[in-house]
């Protein structure tokens, strides 16, 4: 019955009405075939999660990252000048295939950074083109400048709540511009930070910085930790690379080293951060860093800078940069090495130590890297 209290009546359909739904039913199906055939299959977009993305970033290079680090006077304007296309022609020739250039902002004692925002710095885009002319790949990693506030960025720390809130807010701001800069240009290769090793205890404010640059920034990243402090790092897993600022000590002081003594020493070092690679996901690792100077003390202290000239330190300072190479080249564990440091123009007090302009550090480079570069397994 239906509401008006009459029992419902029901006729059969006409043969004209049959054939109009058929039409219409046909047409329809029709047009659902050739949106079908016309449109991108739907996929559904996955979100790689951070324990997947080391993998497969390492294998899109085949390469071994044979990197040199130009470093600056001042905050960099010199990056964008003809000093620094003359400085990559020189570094290509040796055989690299990358470079790192590390902007600056400063630090105070009160937390606060001065930052030179990127859209105010356009030496650091002529940068950028001139190692995409040479094709040089570019490592970009971010520094602060602690002078007269710290006694090294590894020393960077604060006293209260209100200063450790100034820096990561201060800090946020200026890597993610950088990072923005690095997709913009599409670098492959960021760090998220350098040698700031008191304040990894922090580990909430880092990670969330981390997932921050990962919205804005698509390539690999690493972070520098120095040489001592690569296992008290808490988000490893968070990043591509385990980076290692690598002045290890490879002898005692006054010891007379060889080309055993050193090698061995390596073997010690390279198993160190196997285990740390094991640790984090088998991880590989980034040397971010590593140098030598003219000193009496480059090998048990690769730290210090130097500007001796006796025979005996250039032999020595000769054979820590064969040795090295040689034996990081040769470990599959580690995807590349940038050495400190190449100052482009003509020499100053700013670019004497740690100088890969030097004679002996040329020759070390283009033996190892001109013979025969080692290709990434």
């Amino acid at each position: 019955m239906n509401k008006h209290g009459r029992a419902p009546v029901f006729r059969s359909p006409s043969k004209q009405a049959i054939a109009a739904g058929s039409f219409i039913a046909l047409l329809l199906a029709f047009l659902l075939f050739l949106a079908s055939w016309n449109a991108p299959p739907v996929v559904e977009a996955a979100t790689p999660d951070e324990t997947s993305v080391a993998s497969r970033l390492d294998s899109e290079s085949s390469e071994f990252l044979r990197g040199v680090i130009v470093s600056c006077p001042r905050w960099g304007p010199i990056w964008g000048t003809l000093a620094m296309e003359e400085a990559l022609d020189d570094i290509r020739k040796l055989g690299a295939n990358w470079i790192s250039v590390h902007p600056y902002a400063r630090v105070a004692q009160d937390g606060s950074l001065r930052i030179h925002p990127t859209s105010e710095t356009d030496f650091l885009d002529r940068a950028v083109g001139y190692a995409g002319v040479r094709d040089l790949q570019l490592f970009w990693k971010p520094h602060l400048a602690y002078w007269g506030s710290f006694a090294w960025r590894g020393a960077i720390t604060f006293d209260d709540e209100e200063e450790w809130n100034r820096f990561f807010t201060d800090y946020r701001r200026f890597i993610l511009d950088q990072a923005s800069f690095a997709e913009r240009h599409s670098l492959p290769l960021f760090a998220v930070g350098t040698e700031l090793d008191l304040t990894v205890d922090h580990e909430d404010e880092w990670r969330s910085l981390i997932r921050e640059v990962r919205r804005v920034y698509s390539g690999r990243l690493t972070y520098a930790a120095n040489w001592d402090a690569v296992d008290t790092i808490p988000f490893w897993d968070a990043l591509d690379y385990i980076g290692v600022q690598a002045y290890y000590p490879l002898a005692e002081a006054g010891e007379v080293v060889s080309a055993q003594s050193l090698s061995e020493a390596w073997d010690r070092r390279l198993a160190t951060l196997r285990k740390t690679s094991a640790a984090h996901g088998n991880r590989r690792i980034l040397l971010t860093e590593i140098g030598y100077s003219r000193s009496s003390r480059n090998a048990s202290a690769p730290w210090i800078p130097g500007l001796e000239t006796t025979p005996e330190t250039l032999d020595r300072r000769s054979l820590l940069l064969d040795t090295a190479i040689r034996k990081i080249q040769a470990d599959p564990l580690v995807a590349g090495m940038f050495w400190w440091k190449w100052m482009p123009g003509t020499s100053s007090g700013h670019d004497a130590d740690f100088s890969m302009k030097d004679v002996e550090a040329r020759e070390a480079l283009r033996h190892a890297w001109l013979a025969k570069p080692r290709a990434m397994p």
